[in-house]
């Protein structure tokens, strides 16, 4: 294949799970020997086939290969996350083949810009390293930007720090942009969708890249709707429509205050269906919770994270003896809440306990996208 025919027989590690698949030629890390040495594939969270749930360790997942090694890079310590230098130095090449949802808390692109700081690192102490070619995939939901970016101190695995809740980029722009916008001076070449993934997903060539996206329309609420993890909300894992449907025990889903409230800011643009559902995991596991499933009317229009900004503070005004945002340790930190990490901004973080107004935090959020829109502008357009 011409798009390989620099790299022939380089030995090469992947970061892949079964998204880096296509219909001609199959699960790319077995393809891609025809061409390359493929001698270690790096598994992020979730595992190869997405056989685990958030925040579960892989220690213990066995993939059995007699020419390539499998390497864990979600075990049980923040350590686990980046690969010991011995596994990079050895390789010639390191493919990036897997696939984003479009939001920041993602972190599979999270584990790439990890693997491409490490080696940045090596290379800047007089090492030689691997090349990175990154196969690129469209993003499910488009352009389309929300949010502000990442605040200092509030890094972590679930938030590069300056990054937008939802980036809108593909997965080769984001890599592209951390190469330069991080000063990392990698050599990085990336082929483009159409050629091991598709140019547009759609719900018939999707492959959900983890337990709880199962769809498209996942994609669409989840930069506002992942927020919920910092809460004792459940997001719907144990249910068919993870993000989308929503509750707790202590909903009153029959609440027409609330609802009308929540309707306030819809214009048209989503619905919320009040129901009851039972958790087969998760948060409240078994047990009866009164909430809602989240439509999207329009979905180009929706502004996902104002949403759930707006939702959560909204629940805690409803019920202020219930509701809860969670303590202690959340993809490794516990220094700061669940919540603080997955909104990263002071300015958000007031909106929830009621110091800023609506209007003035739209504003806030419309400023911070044009910003970044400048900023990522010939990364979007270049690829």
């Amino acid at each position: 294949m011409k798009h390989l025919k620099k790299y022939k027989d380089a030995r090469t590690g992947i970061l892949t799970n079964h998204t880096g698949y296509d219909e001609k030629n199959g699960y790319h890390f077995i393809y891609l020997n025809r061409y390359l040495q493929i001698a270690r594939v790096f598994v992020p969270e979730h595992g190869l086939f997405a056989e685990l749930q958030d925040q579960v360790s892989g220690v213990g997942l066995n993939y059995f290969s007699e020419t390539i090694e499998f390497w864990n890079l979600y075990g049980d310590t923040e350590e686990s996350l980046i690969p010991p230098d011995e596994k990079l130095l050895d390789l010639d090449l390191i493919v990036i083949d897997i696939r984003d949802v479009g939001a920041r808390y993602y972190t599979f692109l999270t584990t790439a810009y990890y693997i491409m700081a490490k080696v940045s690192e090596l290379k800047k102490n007089g090492q030689s390293v691997p090349n990175i070619l990154v196969f690129d995939a469209p993003n499910p939901i488009g352009k389309k930007v929300e949010g502000t970016p990442l605040k200092e101190g509030y890094s972590s695995f679930v938030g590069v720090e300056g990054v937008l809740h939802r980036h809108g980029m593909s997965s080769g722009e984001l890599l592209s942009f951390y190469n330069e916008n991080r000063n990392l001076k990698l050599n990085v070449d990336v082929i483009s969708p159409g050629v091991f993934h598709p140019k547009k997903y759609d719900e018939w060539n999707w492959i959900p890249p983890s337990p709880n996206i199962p769809s498209i329309t996942t994609c669409f609420v989840y930069p506002g709707q992942c927020l919920l993890e910092g809460t004792n909300l459940s997001e719907g894992r144990g249910t068919t429509r993870p993000f989308e449907i929503f509750g707790a025990p202590f909903i009153d889903f029959e609440n027409q205050k609330f609802l009308k409230e929540m309707e306030s800011i819809s214009d048209g643009i989503f619905h919320l269906r009040p129901l009851r559902f039972k958790p087969t995991f998760h948060k409240h596991s078994n047990t009866i919770c009164g909430g809602y499933q989240l439509h999207l009317l329009k979905p180009k229009k929706f502004h996902s994270l104002f949403f759930t900004l707006h939702l959560l503070k909204t629940i805690k005004e409803f019920y202020p003896q219930d509701f809860r945002f969670l303590e202690g340790v959340y993809e490794f930190r516990s220094d700061r809440p669940a919540i603080e990490l997955l909104v990263g901004d002071p300015v958000l973080l007031g909106y929830l306990e009621g110091k800023k107004n609506a209007k003035y935090i739209q504003e806030y959020l419309r400023e911070a996208e044009d910003e970044w829109e400048e900023l990522i502008e010939k990364f979007t357009g270049r690829i």
